[in-house]
Order: C-alpha cells, then sequence, then structure tokens
C-alpha cells in the first residue's frame, strides 16, 4: 500500500494495524505502540515529545513508528486521532458509506468479502495455539462459585448466548443488565469465589471497564473475551481471549466472539461432571412441560 493511501485510514484501522503489529515488535517499538494502543487520546492531544516521554522511549521511535506504518509525516499518523475526538461518529459514517459504494459497483464482490472474512475470523479466533487459553478459562469457570455475565451494546449477543447455554447445564450464572438502572446493584456481593466473564470491543463501553475495575478490585477472576491485549478490560485479567471481529461491513463482525464463547460453552460441558446431566434433563422436562418449543 502506497503512503498516500495510508493517510485515508481511519482512527479504527489506524489503531488494527497497530494491533497487528505488536506481538512483532522490538522492545523500544513495542513499549511505543503498547502506550499508544492504552492511551489513543493522548495522541490527539499531546506532542510527539510527550508522548515519547510517556511511552519511555526516544522521539525517534514514535517518527519512526509512523513512518513504518506508511505515514509522511507524523502530523498524518496523528489526524485520525484527531477527528475521533472531534467527530466521533466518522468512522462509522465512512464506513457504511463504503459498504454502499461497493454494493453498487459489486454486490456478489461485497458478499464474498464478507464470506472470506467471516471464516478467516473464526480461524483466527479458534487457532490451535488458543486452545491452552481457551482450556485455562474453562478450568476458572469450574472453579467458581458464581460466575457474573457482562456484555453491553453490541457485545451482548455473545454474551447472552453464552448465558443461555451455561444455564442449561449448570445453575450459578448471572447476566449482569442495565435494565431499571440496577447495573451497579447487580455487582454487589461479587468476590473472590467467583469469576466474570466479559466480552467488549473497540469502542469499549465505559459500564463495561467500570464493572471489570470494580470485579478485580473484589478479588474475581476476569475471563476477557476482546479483540486485542491492551484492550482495558484485558489489564486486569486472568485469561484473555482474543477475538477476531474484522468486517468488510461498517459494523465489526461477531463470528469470532460467537466462536470463541461457544468453544469454552463445548469445553465446559466436556468437563462437567454427571451433575450437568441432570439439571440438563431437569431443564428439558420443564421446558417440555411449558410447552416452551413448537
Amino acid at each position: 500500500m502506497t503512503n498516500k493511501a495510508k493517510t485515508t485510514l481511519n482512527f479504527v484501522e489506524v489503531m488494527q494495524q497497530l494491533s497487528d503489529i505488536l506481538g512483532e515488535s522490538a522492545p523500544q517499538q513495542y513499549k511505543a505502540v503498547k502506550y499508544i494502543l492504552d492511551h489513543p487520546e493522548d495522541v490527539a492531544l499531546k506532542s510527539m515529545r510527550h508522548i515519547a516521554r510517556d511511552a519511555g522511549v526516544k522521539p525517534t521511535t514514535i517518527s519512526r513508528l509512523s513512518k513504518n506504518l506508511g505515514f509522511n509525516k507524523y502530523a498524518e499518523f496523528r489526524a485520525p486521532f484527531v477527528q475521533r475526538l472531534t467527530k466521533p461518529d466518522t468512522d462509522f459514517v465512512s464506513r457504511l458509506e463504503n459498504v454502499q459504494q461497493q454494493g453498487s459497483k459489486n454486490i456478489t464482490a461485497l458478499f464474498e468479502q464478507i464470506r472470506e472474512q467471516d471464516i478467516a475470523n473464526i480461524q483466527s479466533s479458534l487457532a490451535n495455539d488458543k486452545l491452552l487459553e481457551l482450556l485455562a478459562s474453562t478450568e476458572t469457570l469450574n472453579a467458581s462459585e458464581r460466575v457474573y455475565i457482562l456484555g453491553l451494546r453490541g457485545s451482548y449477543s455473545p454474551a447472552f448466548f453464552f448465558h443461555y447455554a451455561y444455564q442449561l447445564f449448570r445453575n450459578n450464572s448471572f447476566q449482569v443488565e442495565t435494565s431499571a438502572g440496577m447495573f451497579a446493584d447487580q455487582l454487589r456481593g461479587i468476590s473472590a469465589n467467583d469469576s466474570m466473564l466479559v466480552i467488549s470491543f473497540d469502542p469499549y463501553t465505559k459500564m463495561t471497564i467500570d464493572a471489570v475495575d470494580y470485579a478485580a478490585k473484589a478479588g474475581a477472576k476476569i475471563i476477557a473475551v476482546t479483540d486485542k491485549l491492551s484492550s482495558p478490560i484485558a489489564r486486569q485479567a486472568t485469561h484473555v481471549l482474543i477475538a477476531n471481529n474484522r468486517s468488510p461491513s461498517f459494523y465489526q463482525s461477531l463470528t469470532g466472539a460467537l466462536a470463541v464463547t461457544h468453544a469454552l460453552i463445548t469445553l465446559l460441558v466436556a468437563k462437567t461432571g454427571d451433575d450437568a446431566v441432570k439439571i440438563m434433563e431437569s431443564a428439558k422436562q420443564q421446558l417440555s412441560d411449558v410447552s416452551a418449543y413448537w
């Protein structure tokens, strides 16, 4: 990709590129990338020298990083961060317009992009090297007295899916909701004996971050399903499960998150004893008694 094309990238795309190179960066560049991922607002509000100082690197490291990403000048790299603060809805609008343009030119090609990207999301999210962390997460969930489940806004659907499937064979789950203004009340009593499965992607919902902070301070173990290691919900997590959420559409894909939660449920069932069968049989009978299914 040419430098000219790079400078047209929006905030979400620049952050995704930074996330992609984080694990492959040399020590000094790693510190710079990690700081920018954790403090994107600082890039918009502070000078390059201030960013370098706070990140613990030399200004040349920041300058070199922006050039390595294809930007001619640091100001061009900074522009999407500034735009994000002044026009927070621009990314979604531009993505929506881009989808409309693609669809008007070649709807078949757009459909193929959607299919290929969602397949890639699942393959990345459930790659072989993710199994150990998935198994460790199931051990934590199995050992928990109570399992709190949290996913707000766009992350609600994979969180609800996990809760619905989980309560069919275990009876210690609790999905945290925002209805009736009882969000904070529902976290009362969470302790070191409990765990919280939390799902969140950029842009992260502040209530989710606050809930994770509260749960972590109470000693609860956090299982974070998120888009990158520098995610604010990953900072205090016992386990981090990276779910790829890339999409050619205007909104992020949830196929990776659904694949991860589905894998967690299946691995939990595989490790759960006879009690799970009894609870499932009871649930099946109860649903049959009330004619839940046609």
